[in-house]
């Protein structure tokens, strides 16, 4: 609840190790990249097309992926990269530290194709053997609480979270969850999308039992079973657009009055057994879903809770199976919701789990080689320039008082900036993995980050703590931190280069600092104070005309239609695109005071340095997706599609339309602009 992620894929800084470890075809996209341009089109009528067309044409969407961007080609970069650490920690040399033998042997693991083949669905005997022998509901909490000490969080989510009223303290907090399909929407709505992929999941799940051991006619039952809970799960459960507000988040109580809400739910039993330290209050989002839940508990059977259990035991374990299991895993989650019409490479999935599960001490490794102390120091005057421009931004606003201006300014000034990496790297020693069992690997991992989270509750909350992996391919802003993260794998071209001009980086990652300072002021980010409590330090009548200028952004997103009749959800992507529209105006700020009253003038390769800015912002978004991958989007992805992140935000802009002499009544020039900062 407390960041944001960008949409695209975004690789890691690795030319300090490329001779040795990544093969000669695996290169990253330049900054700015002249011939993906389509010179055919006017740039005031298309300018997405204009900046991407070509690298559009030349880039189809790879038979393993279901989302193709100039990112993913240095992501490619990056796992090769990755993969060259893993297998150089993987060879049992006597000079392996802990931490090397740690990801080496967890990678060893994951790569023996041939032992998980042999093994079958044996290895989900112990867990499934524990839920058949529930005989009772406060058995069925008991093995509930274990699953989610283990990392799978069936039935709701349980954490440790930022209190939202004292951030500077962890709590423990539960909320609603539960679900096998990506969305509610997918068990409620009627359209027919939605009905075909209700059908095509009943038909996984039973595929699944089936290679978990049952005979076809109970999987079909037991298919029955879980979607009959689910749907009634998502039934109780807020839509996406209203777990976006944060006022909805908001409901701390006291675990005696939890209990009194969901007494079946016998939470005080479900604390304990999971692990967590004593505590005395919780929050709960929503309350609404709890007492739902709570009737459910009782109404729906103990056999088929258990074969709800059991399900998302399989689902969860699945990816690290025997072929079978992963093959059928593929087809589902990744062919038919996404459209990606082959499985990656097994070394890839093996990388992508590694940085996911044991992540700090992979990063570790990767930063020692990646990262250097100049190049953190320079991102950090950048951020600096950035926050200057933004403050300057705030000063001007005529539609703000200067009552809530100086609350705004105190809370820019209050961000703190996160680069590169944590100062403190987490302690995996007590991870004690075997190189011939991936699944008792995945369990000690997954068992080790929720001891993790879960340890944190009723202590200070350490605002330092990264929530990403130093090699990330993202970029964030933290409510409760009010911070910006930039991990180290964000910071190399074509986001930052050091040998390119000033306006294509501050394009790129100008544009994204910008992009990520302007999260701390959208529709949501603007409830919580510098302190990252959640608190209303807006007057009435400021407030009011900051909501008017938000609904004018959503209006104006909604209106795009990204795949069939299906258009952009306007208020589930308000907070990206009001991020989008201030950080692309304050970075040609920042560009324009450095460079100073020359910059929009200088001519490089035909294009002014303004020109050549809002290139580097259109390129981020060069990008082919498949149908399947662009509807689930819709649904479940906070940010508009790549292609309207562009048009959208640029026909607001009147400095591209000044850059590229575009006319009132362009396509690409609003005829009501929206602007909030």
């Amino acid at each position: 609840m407390n960041h944001c992620k960008l949409l695209f894929a975004i690789p890691v800084f690795a030319a300090a190790i490329a001779a040795q470890t990544v093969p000669a075809a695996v290169e990253h996209p330049r900054s700015l990249d002249l011939s993906a341009i389509d010179r055919s089109v006017d740039p005031c009528a298309d300018f997405d097309q204009y900046a991407c067309g070509t690298w559009r044409k030349n880039n189809p969407v790879p038979p393993d992926q279901g989302f193709w961007a100039r990112y993913n080609q240095v992501a490619e970069y990056n796992r090769s990269v990755l993969r060259g650490i893993l297998e150089n920690a993987e060879k049992t040399a006597p000079e392996r530290t802990q931490l090397t033998k740690t990801i080496g042997d967890f990678y060893y693991s994951c790569m023996d194709e041939s032992s998980a083949n042999q093994k079958g669905a044996r290895p989900l005997k112990p867990e499934l053997d524990r839920i058949a022998a529930i005989s009772n509901r406060s058995q069925l909490i008991q093995v509930l609480a274990s699953l989610h000490g283990e990392g799978v969080q069936a039935l709701f989510e349980f954490e440790a979270q930022p209190d939202l009223h004292d951030a500077k303290v962890a709590v423990a907090s539960v909320g609603q969850g539960g679900l096998g399909l990506p969305d509610r929407d997918y068990y409620v709505n009627q359209d027919g999308k939605a009905k075909d992929t209700r059908a095509q999941y009943r038909i996984h799940i039973a595929k699944m039992m089936v290679l978990a051991g049952d005979d076809p006619v109970a999987a079909e039952r037991e298919a029955s079973v879980v979607l009959d809970i689910e749907t009634k799960l998502a039934e109780a459960s807020l839509d996406r657009v209203g777990m976006r507000d944060p006022r909805n988040h908001d409901h701390k109580m006291p675990v005696r009055e939890f209990s009194a809400l969901a007494p079946s739910l016998q939470f005080d039993r479900f604390a304990r057994t999971v692990g967590a330290p004593v505590f005395t209050d919780l929050n709960v989002a929503p309350p609404d879903f709890f007492k739902k839940l709570n009737g459910m508990i009782d109404l729906v059977s103990v056999d088929d809770w258990k074969t709800y259990l059991r399900w998302h035991v399989v689902r969860a374990e699945a990816p690290f199976l025997s072929d079978s299991f992963v093959q059928e895993d593929f087809a589902f989650e990744h062919q038919y919701l996404s459209g990606q019409k082959e499985i990656q490479a097994r070394w890839k999935r093996c990388v992508q789990t590694a940085d996911s599960l044991l992540g700090q001490a992979l990063g570790r490794v990767y930063v020692e080689r990646v990262f250097s102390a100049a190049s953190k120091q320079r991102t950090l005057k950048m951020v600096r320039s950035l926050e200057d421009a933004l403050a300057e931004d705030i000063e001007g606003l005529s539609w703000m008082t200067p009552a809530t201006k100086r609350q705004a300014l105190a809370k820019l000034q209050a961000i703190t900036n996160k680069i590169g990496y944590p100062d403190r790297w987490l302690d995996y020693s007590s991870v004690n993995l075997r190189r011939d069992d991936l699944l008792g690997n995945i369990h000690k991992a997954r068992a080790f980050n929720t001891r993790h989270n879960i340890g944190k509750i009723g202590h200070a909350l350490d605002k330092q703590e990264w929530v990403v992996t130093t090699p990330t391919v993202n970029a964030y802003y933290a409510w409760s931190e009010n911070s910006i993260n930039f991990p180290a794998g964000v910071l190399q071209p074509p986001f930052f280069d050091p040998k390119i001009d000033d306006a294509v980086n501050f394009g790129a990652i100008g544009w994204l600092i910008g992009h990520e300072l302007t999260h701390g002021f959208d529709d949501q980010g603007s409830k919580f104070d510098g302190d990252g409590n959640l608190s209303n330090w807006w007057t009435p009548s400021d407030r009011k005309e900051f909501d008017s200028r938000t609904e004018c952004v959503a209006d104006q997103y909604g209106q795009f239609v990204a795949v069939d009749d299906l258009h952009v959800n306007g208020q589930l992507t308000l907070g990206e695109n009001t991020a989008d529209n201030g950080g692309i105006r304050i970075a040609l700020m920042a560009l324009h005071k450095l460079a100073g009253k020359d910059a929009p003038g200088a001519m490089i390769d035909g294009f002014t340095g303004d020109q050549r800015f809002f290139l580097s912002f259109a390129q981020q978004w060069c990008a082919n997706v498949t149908p399947e991958r662009l509807r689930l989007s819709l649904k479940i992805d906070s940010h508009t599609p790549v292609r309207y992140r562009t048009l959208g935000t640029l026909q607001n802009d009147p400095d591209f339309a000044k850059a590229f002499s575009c006319k009132a009544g362009q396509k690409m020039v609003s005829a009501a602009p929206c602007r909030v900062w």
